[in-house]
């Protein structure tokens, strides 16, 4: 019975391979690839992620969402890639757990995403120990995100989906601030 289950289990784990190794038809427009060997190294990384994270995972994990919303990151290259896509998915497994399962896979993967670029700049430590950690620990408090409340950015009539803004700690930088410095200095 348990050579059928091993069996089972090594047709389970090609198959997610071969899952991960299908978005190279996306992420290589961008100039990123894996190889099978880094495809595989990562489903280990997936493994461990998950048993730190005491999470239990059923279907093919999140990997294949997260090279898709990371793949045109202007701060994403080939020679970190695997190292990254590692990364990012052991922080996703970690701030799902932290925000208490209150957001889904989407909305997590998007202010990930979001914050990488623009708040972040690629630093993926920043992302993971300042943004998330802020938005998780809004989370548990009760923060409901917009999305979550159906809310729209009137202005640009879409939904809105940048919040940190609201969970920010640092002043935000001040054209008024600014210009006035500017005429102090000459």
């Amino acid at each position: 019975m348990s050579h059928i289950f091993d069996l089972v289990q090594r047709g389970q784990r090609q198959q997610e391979v071969q899952t991960v190794m299908d978005c190279n038809q996306v992420s290589k427009g961008f100039g990123l690839v894996l190889t099978e060997a880094e495809a595989k190294q990562l489903m280990q990384s997936r493994d461990a992620s998950l048993r730190d994270s005491g999470r239990v995972e059923f279907g093919g994990g999140i990997l294949p969402a997260v090279i898709y919303a990371f793949c045109d990151s202007p701060y994403m290259n080939q020679a970190e890639y695997a190292d990254s896509l590692a990364q990012l998915q052991e922080i996703f497994y970690l701030y799902k757990s932290e925000a208490l399962d209150l957001l889904t896979d989407e909305e997590l993967l998007s202010f990930m995403r979001r914050h990488f670029d623009e708040t972040c700049y690629g630093d993926i430590e920043y992302l993971s120990g300042t943004c998330l950690e802020r938005f998780a620990r809004a989370i548990r408090q009760g923060y409901k995100t917009r999305s979550a409340k159906q809310e729209r950015d009137e202005y640009l009539l879409r939904k809105a989906d940048s919040e940190y803004c609201d969970l920010d700690e640092e002043p935000g930088w001040s054209v008024e601030l600014f210009l006035q410095a500017l005429e102090n200095e000459f």
